[in-house]
Parts: structure tokens; C-alpha cells; sequence
């Protein structure tokens, strides 16, 4: 399990571990059955924000978001119990890694749900770097000034009372706890600074084999579609809002930038990193370092 926080090139991460030989991928099982376990309202809401701020040039209605999707499952049929029985299935065919990468926000209050026999272990980003990623994402197609949309705009159900942050501390407390003493963390800018001893570490940590095919992929988004263990409705979000764009065109990890100085920061940004800085901090000492 690698359990992250959004916008934390957690993407590209399951994208890289796709070329391990004989694995099978999920992406984000548990936040996608959080969100739409009231489905309805979900949907209604995605549908309106999309055609609306995110500007959908196709007609949508709520009856048919999520249809039309061949691949995936409908996470709005499944419960925490379905993801949790089927994760720790015997993997299908010659499948010898099961790897999942998931939001720590999905399975916060519900840690009955983690799955048996699997490693625990995190990535973690600057909280600058986070929020203003969901910034510039959600204004990615917005050139009205006008029209721009501040993070605090963004639906209740997708923030957390701890913005996702302390979420991801509880859970590496409870982890550290019941599971192992010293989990493995991977900061994102010391992954993009270094792919390669990072991800050798941090496959010999953890059991994966590790090849230097894990740093390159191709592009394109034949991974989502036709190789993970996905749900429809992230699939659509996908093909509407395209907030994975970047990745899905990619076909290396691109090299960090410079972090923010504060004094750059939007106002909601700001206040936002600032009521997770603690959490960060804490786990960022005790990361993988090579």
C-alpha cells in the first residue's frame, strides 16, 4: 500500500510500478467508494461543476455519468468490505505483487478496512507544493479572471476536516502502531531529484524487485483504461477535467522545481499549508533518505 496525499505525483508513482514484472495495479479503491457513497449527489455535483467552472463540451446528465465506460468497476456498487476482501485475494493468473496506491483521506475512522498482508508505506509532498497543484489544476481551463476558482470554492466532500494532512499522520501513527515500527516515506521532491536510488530503496525496503524499466513508461492512458484495477467514475472524471494530464503524457519523472516562498502564495494557499505544516514536518524527518 502507498498512501499519499493528492497532488503528490502519486500517479506517476502507480504509472512507474505498473513495469514491475507479474503485478496488478488499484487506484484509489477507498476514496472513490467514500465519495460516491452517496451517489447521487456526487454525481449531480461532478456533472455541474464539470459542464460549469471545468467548461465539458459534451452534454452530460446525471443518469449517464459513469456510463459508456467499458473498463474499471462502479465503485458506487462497492463497499469497503468488497475492496478490503478483494485486496487480499490471491492475486489472479501468474500476478505475484498486488500494489495499491490510495488517498490516506479514504480509509481515516476506518482502519478496520485495511487489508491483511500488505507493507504500509507513504509518500508525502510540501504542503505549498499541494495546494497550489490543486490551484493551478482546477483554473487549469479557466481564463476568465472572473471566473476563477479558489481551493476553499471546491465541494465540501473533497476536503477532509484535516485537509488531508493530519489524515495522512493519524493513519502513519496507526501504522506505526499495529503494523511496523518505522514505515517507508518518500518525499515527492526526492524522488523527482532522484528516481533511481529513491525507487531502489525503496523497492529493496519494501520486497519488489527493482529494475531500472521503472523509470521510464510510455505515454498515454492504457494504463488506466485497460491495466488497473480502477473505478468508472474516476475514469470519467478523468476524460471530463483531465487533472492528470501531465502524467498521462509523460513518460519519465520530470525534475523538481524550486519550492514556493511564501510570499508567493495565494491567500487560501497559504492558510490552507499552514494548518498542515505540523504534520508534514514530522513525517518529512522521518523519510527514506538515500
Amino acid at each position: 500500500m502507498l498512501w499519499c496525499v493528492p497532488r503528490s505525483v502519486s500517479t506517476s508513482f502507480l504509472k512507474c510500478m505498473t513495469n514491475v514484472p507479474n503485478s496488478q495495479m488499484w487506484y484509489e479503491p477507498y476514496i472513490m467508494t467514500l465519495e460516491c457513497s452517496n451517489y447521487g449527489k456526487y454525481r449531480k455535483d461532478m456533472v455541474n461543476m464539470m459542464q460549469d467552472a471545468w467548461g465539458a463540451k459534451e452534454t452530460m446528465t446525471v443518469a449517464t455519468f459513469g456510463s459508456g465506460i467499458s473498463g474499471g468497476y462502479l465503485a458506487a456498487d462497492k463497499s469497503y468490505s468488497w475492496i478490503k476482501t478483494e485486496l487480499e485475494k490471491t492475486p489472479p493468473d501468474d500476478k505475484k505483487i498486488v500494489f495499491c496506491k490510495e488517498m490516506s483521506r479514504g480509509i481515516d475512522g476506518l482502519y478496520e478496512y485495511i487489508p491483511d498482508g500488505f507493507r504500509h508505506t507513504f509518500l508525502i509532498r510540501h504542503p505549498y507544493r499541494v495546494f497550489q497543484s490543486w490551484d493551478r489544476m482546477i483554473n487549469r481551463s479557466i481564463e476568465d479572471e472572473s471566473k476563477r476558482m479558489k481551493i476553499s470554492d471546491l465541494p465540501e466532500y473533497l476536503w477532509p476536516s484535516g485537509f488531508f494532512f493530519k489524515e495522512q499522520y493519524d493513519l502513519y501513527q496507526h501504522v506505526k502502531e499495529h503494523y511496523e515500527s518505522n514505515p517507508v516515506i518518500i518525499d515527492t521532491d526526492d524522488l523527482l531529484a532522484d528516481p533511481g536510488r529513491i525507487l531502489k530503496a525503496y523497492c529493496q525496503a519494501v520486497g519488489i524487485p527493482y529494475t531500472d524499466d521503472l523509470l521510464h513508461w510510455d505515454t498515454g492512458r492504457e494504463y488506466m483504461d485497460k491495466q488497473w484495477m480502477v473505478a468508472k467514475e474516476l475514469i470519467m472524471s478523468q476524460n471530463i477535467r483531465n487533472p492528470h494530464a501531465e502524467t498521462f503524457s509523460s513518460t519519465c519523472f520530470g525534475k523538481p522545481t524550486k519550492t514556493p516562498n511564501r510570499e508567493e502564495l495565494s491567500d487560501d494557499v497559504r492558510n490552507y499549508s499552514d494548518l498542515c505544516m505540523e504534520y508534514y514536518d514530522d513525517m518529512y524527518a522521518n523519510r527514506l533518505k538515500v
